[in-house]
C-alpha cells in the first residue's frame, strides 16, 4: 500500500500525541531484594509508616553519589572534592538514608583553590562524611548513605572511589551527569587530572599519566604540578607533543620535572594543562594506578573520570560565584 501524505501527517500526529493518551504500560513495583545492600528477607519501610516526614529533596539541584559504600564486605566510599576556581569554594553536601529517602544531615565543606581534599564516608580522624554532616544514625530499613552535592563555583569537581580492604581493590566509581574538564573549559582555557597518585605510592599503586595531542601539529603544552592537599603550585614545565600523539609518564617524571619530593602529608597532585598561545588545550587527559597487590599480578585501573558538580557554563549567561579558574 503506498503511504500518501495525509496517511504520513496523521501518522506523525500520532506520534506526537502518545503522552495524551492513557498510559497502558504496566508499573511493576521493584521488589525489596533489589535495593542495593539489602538482604532478601528484610523490608525496606521506615519504622513507624504512619508518621510524617520530612519533604524528599529535589535531586535535579545537586549532583548525586549514588550508592556509596560504608565498610560493608571491606569496601569504603572515599569522596574527592575539586575547586578549579580563584577563591576558596564551599561545597554543601547532604547525606540521605537509602531507601527511605531521609535526610540525615549537611556538611559544609571549604576546598582551598586549586586543591583536591580526599574524604572517607566514614572516618575519626580526619572525620570523614558523616561525620562533618553530624549526620544522624539510618532509620530502620535503610542499607546505605546517598551524598547530594551543591558548589556556587562552575569548575566545582568530584571523585567517588572506592578502596577494599580484605582484598585490596581499589577503583574510581565516579558516575557523572556532567565531566569535569567539560566545565572547566567553558570557564577557562585548561584541562586537568585531580588526585593523582604521589611517588609515596610507588611500592603499591603507582600512577601514570597519559597526555594525548588532538590537533593537528605538534603543541608544547604547559604543565602545572600542585599538591592536591592545599593547592600549592609545585612547580611547572613544558611538554612538546607531536600532532595526533599520546604521552605516556609515570608520575614520578612529573615530580622530578619540577624538582618536587613529597612529603609524608602529599599523597595526592593535581595536574593542569594549559597551551601557552593561550587558547583551550587540544588534549585529553587520563591517569592510571597498577594495583601489584592483586593475586594474579599487577592490574591497570583507570582513574581518569571526575564529575562536575554543575553542567558547563554558557557563554551569554555565566554562573556560578568562582570567576577566574585554573588559568596559569
Amino acid at each position: 500500500m503506498r503511504l500518501t501524505p495525509r496517511m504520513l501527517f496523521l501518522a506523525g500526529a500520532a506520534l506526537v500525541s502518545v503522552g495524551v493518551v492513557a498510559d497502558t504500560i504496566p508499573t511493576i513495583k521493584i521488589p525489596d531484594s533489589y535495593f542495593l545492600g539489602q538482604s532478601p528477607t528484610a523490608k525496606n519501610k521506615p519504622a513507624s509508616a504512619g508518621l510524617e516526614t520530612a519533604a524528599a529533596v529535589n535531586g535535579s539541584l545537586y549532583a548525586v553519589i549514588a550508592p556509596t559504600y560504608n565498610g560493608a564486605g571491606g569496601a569504603s566510599s572515599y569522596i574527592r572534592l575539586f575547586n578549579g576556581g580563584s577563591a576558596a569554594a564551599n561545597f554543601s553536601v547532604t547525606v540521605i538514608g537509602s531507601p527511605s529517602g531521609t535526610t540525615l544531615g549537611t556538611a559544609n565543606i571549604s576546598i582551598p583553590v586549586r586543591a583536591s581534599i580526599q574524604y572517607a564516608l566514614n572516618g575519626t580522624s580526619p572525620p570523614g562524611i558523616l561525620q562533618l554532616a553530624n549526620a544522624a544514625a539510618l532509620p530502620t530499613g535503610d542499607t546505605g548513605y546517598s551524598l547530594y552535592v551543591q558548589s556556587t563555583e562552575p569548575t566545582a569537581g568530584y571523585a567517588h572511589v572506592v578502596y577494599n580492604s580484605v582484598n585490596t581493590f581499589f577503583e574510581n566509581v565516579s558516575i557523572c551527569s556532567n565531566l569535569l574538564n567539560q566545565s572547566v573549559k567553558s570557564v577557562v582555557n585548561s584541562a586537568v587530572l585531580t588526585n593523582i597518585h604521589t611517588s609515596l605510592f610507588a611500592s603499591n599503586y603507582p600512577a601514570t599519566v597519559t597526555i594525548h595531542n588532538y590537533w593537528n601539529a605538534q603543541i608544547s603544552y604547559r604543565a602545572t604540578v600542585v599538591d592536591a592537599a592545599t593547592g600549592t603550585i609545585k612547580g611547572q614545565f613544558n611538554i612538546p607533543i607531536a600532532a595526533n600523539a599520546s604521552y605516556s609518564a609515570p608520575w614520578s617524571f612529573f615530580e622530578q620535572s619540577v624538582g618536587w619530593t613529597p612529603t609524608a602529608a602529599e599523597l595526592h597532585a593535581n595536574l593542569v594543562i594549559t597551551d601557552p598561545a593561550g587558547v583551550a588545550p587540544a588534549v585529553v587527559l587520563g591517569q592510571t594506578i597498577t594495583n601489584s597487590n592483586f593475586a594474579g599480578g599487577p592490574a591497570a585501573v583507570n582513574m581518569s573520570t571526575v564529575c562536575a558538580v554543575n553542567a558547563a557554563v554558557v557563554a551569554s549567561s555565566g554562573g556560578g560565584s568562582g570567576g577566574g579558574g585554573i588559568s596559569y
